[in-house]
């Protein structure tokens, strides 16, 4: 009998494919002119193409990035980002979660039926777990899938509805601080070496909220807990990413963060990072002051730069007038760094003054849910691994439960980087995710739903792609 062997040559993968970019937390507003309009945008730096189909297995075309996700964690994603996309089920959803979040009724907040839907529903879209024990096996599947690890945050935090409700409200600081410093020693611990392990200070209780408001320097209690967690960080060799909050507290968050950036921060490894909102109109001054300050006091800045988590609290005359602008507000700042070159985005010239020649020593995590803006990243980096450009430290995270298709497609990149020249770059990809009993988790879990409602596109965007990976398994389409 005859065999018959057809050949069939496939096109080269692309490491990096374009995709519709992700719609972030904005509504679509009405545009107001801004200094960003006229920003440049990034250079492409195209990748050649092989001239001749080759026959090593890296010729065939790769599986899609969201074949990455085991079945249950993609079934579940599609039906909660379904939920999100739809305004008739994310309305109530929403309600729900902020009535249990705010709620002080032992009915609602031990209601063990409650506890159960949410644990096996929002809370295990978002978070790792309540127990160390489930914390780790949390990690572990995402490093089964690819992920370079996780950024480990605990979720006890305050969040500000009104200010008399911080000022009022009596407190035991110590007792309050020990429990925070205790849940960030232990998220620590949890992190891996060369991981990260993510604090909010709003987390450390009233006390604590009260000198963030009034703009006062840390007690002696705060900043003693805080230097025992970055020793212990720093034995464990797992990084520290100060968290941003809202507007009303931020100034004096970033004081604080720059005081142990300068201790800690040497010989060009950032172990604290402070994190900066793009959709702040005052982000790219502060950066740029912030950037001087490290270059006149020998430290590294230690960045992570994100679009915003904050708009349902924050005053709407300090955020971009539209999404356009954040994007190119996020883009430039993004690039400024990795090129470690001024733009017309971020320019020394807004604040910082005496500067030294050169750029200042910083490192990067670049976390966002926007594949363009993560496209060109990792543009940037390729045409630097090329040209044998020095390049910074970088690793790229996304919030876990959201941007699946983002994070999977680095990962792929990076396998295709494993077999391919020895200059390509293999990204550093982690997912951000916190950890606590469900209850400490709500506010955590009622950001996310806002986030969702804020970016219906984005919301809607990520459904199509699960639901296309859905029928790729089940139908074969």
């Amino acid at each position: 009998m005859k065999t018959i062997t057809r050949l069939s040559q496939a096109t080269p993968a692309q490491c990096l494919r374009s995709s519709n970019p992700s719609r972030q937390f904005h509504h679509s507003l009405r545009a107001r002119s801004s200094p960003l309009a006229e920003a440049p945008t990034f250079r492409e730096t195209s990748i050649p193409t092989p001239s001749r189909p080759s026959t090593s297995p890296s010729a065939f075309p790769s599986p899609p990035p969201l074949s990455l996700l085991n079945f249950p964690t993609l079934l579940r994603s599609y039906l909660i980002t379904t939920a999100s996309a739809s305004p008739l089920l994310l309305a109530p959803s929403l309600r729900i979660l902020s009535l249990l979040a705010h709620s002080s009724s032992p009915w609602l907040r031990d209601n063990r039926v409650l506890h159960y839907i949410l644990k096996k529903t929002f809370y295990r879209q978002f978070c790792a777990g309540e127990t160390p024990s489930e914390v780790q096996l949390t990690a572990a599947d995402l490093k089964e899938m690819g992920f370079q690890g996780i950024i480990l945050a605990y979720a006890k935090e305050i969040v500000l509805e009104k200010k008399t409700a911080v000022e009022d409200e009596k407190s035991d600081e110590a007792e309050d601080v020990e429990a925070w410093k205790k849940g960030t020693l232990e998220t620590v611990r949890l992190a891996d070496r060369d991981g990260y392990a993510a604090l909010k200070f709003s987390g450390a209780g009233r006390s604590t909220m009260r000198q963030l408001i009034e703009s006062s320097p840390p007690s002696s209690t705060v900043s003693q807990a805080t230097t025992e967690i970055c020793e212990y960080a720093k034995s464990r060799g797992v990084r520290l990413l100060f968290d941003a909050e809202q507007t009303a507290i931020q100034d004096t968050i970033d004081k604080w963060t720059l005081e142990f950036q300068r201790k800690y921060n040497r010989g060009g490894v950032a172990l604290v990072y402070g994190t900066y909102q793009a959709y702040l109109r005052s982000s790219p001054a502060t950066i740029a002051e912030h950037l001087a300050m490290a270059q006149q006091e020998g430290f590294t800045l230690g960045v992570k730069l994100v679009r915003g988590a904050y708009m349902a609290s924050d005053p709407r005359h300090l955020i971009w007038a539209t999404k356009g602008e954040t994007d190119r507000a996020f883009d430039g700042i993004a690039e400024s760094l990795l090129r470690r070159q001024w733009n017309r985005v971020l320019n020394p010239a807004a604040r910082a003054s005496g500067r030294s020649p050169g750029f200042p020593a910083v490192n990067l995590m670049l976390a966002s849910h926007n594949s363009e803006s993560v496209r060109k990243a990792t543009t940037i980096r390729l045409e630097q691994a090329r040209t044998g450009v020095e390049r910074i430290r970088l690793a790229y995270g996304q919030l876990m439960g959201m941007a699946d298709e983002v994070g999977c497609e680095l990962i792929m990149s990076g396998r295709h980087a494993d077999g391919g020249a020895a200059s390509a770059e293999k990204p550093q990809t982690y997912k951000y995710v916190v950890w606590g009993t469900v209850q400490e988790c709500l506010k955590y879990l009622v950001r996310r739903a806002e986030e969702n409602r804020d970016a219906l596109g984005r919301a809607r965007h990520d459904r199509n792609a699960l639901g296309k990976e859905l029928r790729r398994r089940l139908l074969g389409l």
